[in-house]
């Protein structure tokens, strides 16, 4: 990743903001890394209030999301959330709370709606599914019968040939879509249905706290917003670009905006992560940080302090 920490160095020279990376799923052992860092990092820069988090990844646990920018907006005042490429699902959860969303043209965010396993029928391998599946399958057999149900209404009660009241017409049109409908409607779990159901709130639950807490919009576009996050788009890979995401969030802006050196170094950064085939992680601030003892510090500190004859003295 030696290209990686190179690109993001120049952008913290261009920035003369600390530029921390998180390349990495969002998880519960990632977010203590994240934190372990950043406590380590404000003890060498206690009155650091301002940061940039340079994020790359596919999501994760929105529990870990949740705290992911919790610890980010506890310890620095401003933090300015970088995305080169994508940010999907848990990362576009955590990215809700950046003071500022600093987005490449080919950054991009994700759907908010919830995966959980699915038994495979020829292997002992998990894939994914949407909690939200079986929820849109009952939908879409309540309006396919509704549907269903006034074309046959409208069709045999404007026939001439077929003379019937519509009190009969309606019980008979009835009974035939329950017959129908019926063995698709058995395949549905209430149970399940109310469990994967009560698991998708959680990412609602989540990036209302989020939006609320860290990025306050008017409450009317809050609640279309994280529907939209969660329940309209209509494949957990979405594309989510900077067109639709500024339409709701006041604080995103175009890397070129800051400067056409800036948005030429983050296309770098963004073309690198989308070649990345690999399953490299690093958690941490570019340039690394360089952690020295206490003892040190206060040797560091005592040098710090005295003038050029006594650090010669001191050397001797």
């Amino acid at each position: 990743m030696e290209l990686l920490f190179k690109l993001i160095e120049e952008l913290s020279v261009l920035r003369q903001i600390p530029q921390l990376l998180y390349y990495d799923a969002i998880y519960p052992n990632a977010w203590i890394a994240l934190r372990e860092e950043i406590l380590a990092f404000k003890r060498k820069s206690p009155d650091t209030k301002e940061i940039d988090f340079v994020l790359n990844s596919p999501g994760g646990s929105p529990d870990d999301a949740y705290r992911v920018i919790r610890t980010l907006r506890e310890n620095f005042e401003k933090v300015n959330i970088v995305i080169p490429f994508w940010a999907k699902s848990g990362a576009t959860l955590l990215s809700l709370g950046g003071s500022t969303i600093i987005i490449d043209e080919a950054g991009e965010f994700g759907p908010i709606d919830i995966q959980i396993p699915k038994a495979k029928e020829d292997s002992p391998d998990f894939d994914f599914e949407s909690a939200l599946n079986d929820e849109t399958s009952l939908k879409l057999l309540e309006d396919r019968a509704s549907l269903l149900f006034r074309k046959m209404f409208i069709d045999y009660h404007t026939s001439k040939e077929i003379p019937i009241n519509k009190t009969d017409l309606s019980k008979q049109i009835m009974d035939y879509l329950c017959n129908f409908y019926e063995p698709l409607l058995r395949q549905i779990n209430p149970y399940k249905l109310g469990e994967k159901k009560r698991k998708s709130d959680i990412s609602v639950a989540y990036a209302n706290r989020i939006l609320v807490q860290y990025n306050k919009i008017e409450k009317r576009v809050q609640s279309y917003f994280v529907d939209y996050l969660v329940t309209a788009c209509p494949d957990h890979g979405f594309v989510i670009d900077y067109h639709v995401i500024s339409s709701f969030l006041p604080n995103v802006i175009k890397a070129k905006n800051i400067g056409s050196e800036y948005e030429q170094k983050l296309s770098e950064i963004s073309l690198y992560c989308i070649k990345d085939d690999s399953s490299q992680q690093y958690i941490g601030f570019i340039p690394k940080l360089e952690l020295i003892s206490e003892e040190e510090q206060q040797i560091k500190q005592v040098l710090e302090n005295v003038s050029d004859s006594n650090i010669a003295k001191l050397k001797t």
